[in-house]
């Protein structure tokens, strides 16, 4: 357990000394807000497992300086919740990655949680303890079983690892997995939108009047302020479908809707009812239009489908999940501007890997002539 900065300190010298090691992390979002990083756990080759308390560190820059060196490698399963929480919070860059989810999936795995790539690759059986799986990690102190439960995580990372590079440099992927890695590492943690914008993400809202719009607007930047005047998420203060309840009918009693916090509507009473009216005094809010990016007809959607139909028998072809295989904003963007060579939209995003262009390009470009006439 590493509790102190003298003991991050001895830590990092010992992990500086070593080729790889295993990364994993636990956060609070289930019980705090704003989210924060509590538990960092790390695993080395020899079997060691260091257990970071951030929470009771005042100095974390020794760990950011191993991780940024690319020397040593860094091992870590569907790390992209892990890299933004680790840049949000402590504005640390991960180099020398390798995801062992990423590297599973080239491997053909069609159910990459942690728990079956280890079970599949290397024969290791995880216990299932779903009582951890929501548990409140930042939380002290923390018991000896949430401990082994967060270790668990990093363990078998460095056979995991071993198992899968072997079985992708047979395939002749290992190269595609360290550039879908190599991107991975630049991924930074982005802001969600302020709450009078992200209503938009409701599921549902798009349905709703301009009036209720309106209300649901304001509803949102109170559910917010709430959650960050309570501490927590803000699901718990107002679920969505609550605030979608109360936007089309605001006259509705909000203590019988389900998905509202009893406790956070007695301290806040007043100041949903203040938001209720102004979002009834606002004017009607219309859905925002996305800018123009082409138009979608039938014959746009019936190349768009013919596109996925080859995407599907290369997918079949590799053995690979479709989604690997080519981006789908990608085929979209063909379908749009058809009269455009496939490179020079992807210019645009870079959302296409080298290793697709070298292994899929020619076969994109021949199917665009011969099955769409695009003449590109």
């Amino acid at each position: 357990m590493i509790d102190s900065d003298a003991a991050l300190q001895a830590a990092a010298s010992s992990l500086r000394q070593s080729a790889s090691i295993g990364l994993d992390l636990e956060a609070d979002g289930f019980h705090r807000y704003p989210e924060h990083v509590a538990l960092i756990q790390l695993g080395l080759p020899d079997g060691r497992l260091l257990i970071v308390d951030p929470l009771a560190i005042d100095d974390p820059s020794p760990l950011g300086e191993v991780l940024a060196d690319a020397d040593t490698a860094t091992i870590i399963h569907s790390g992209a919740f892990d890299l933004r929480s680790l840049d949000r919070d402590f504005g640390f860059r991960v180099r020398g990655l390798l995801d062992t989810a990423i590297a599973a999936q080239f491997c053909g795995s069609e159910r990459t949680g942690l728990a079956n790539v280890l079970a599949e690759h290397i024969g290791v059986e995880l216990p299932k303890q779903k009582r951890y799986q929501r548990h409140d990690w930042s939380a002290r102190p923390l018991t000896q079983g949430a401990l082994a439960y967060a270790a668990g995580d990093v363990r078998h990372l460095h056979r995991l690892a071993d198992a899968l590079r072997d079985r992708l440099t047979s395939l002749g992927r290992l190269a595609w997995v360290e550039e879908e890695c190599s991107r991975l590492e630049d991924v930074r943690y982005t802001p969600p939108p302020p709450a009078d914008e992200s209503w938009t993400s409701i599921k549902g809202a798009r349905d709703l009047t301009g009036e209720a719009r309106a209300v649901l607007r304001e509803l949102s930047v109170y559910r917010e302020e709430e959650a960050r005047r309570a501490g927590r998420p803000p699901y718990r203060i107002m679920s969505n479908q609550a605030l979608l309840e109360l936007s089309s009918d605001p006259t509705t009693n909000p203590a019988r809707l389900h998905g509202v916090d009893a406790r956070a509507l007695s301290r806040s009473g007043r100041r949903l009812q203040r938001a209720l009216r102004r979002g009834l005094e606002s004017p009607p809010v219309p859905w925002p239009r996305l800018g123009p990016n082409g138009k979608w007809t039938r014959a746009t959607r019936d190349r768009l489908k013919s596109l996925k139909a080859w995407r599907n028998g290369e997918a079949d072809r590799l053995r690979l999940d479709c989604g690997v295989v080519w981006p789908a904003d990608h085929l979209k963007a063909i379908a749009l501007h058809p009269d455009r060579e496939s490179s020079d939209l992807d210019k645009r995003a870079d959302v296409v890997r080298r290793w697709q262009w070298a292994e899929l390009g020619s076969s994109l470009r021949e199917y665009r002539r011969q099955a769409l006439g695009d003449g590109v």
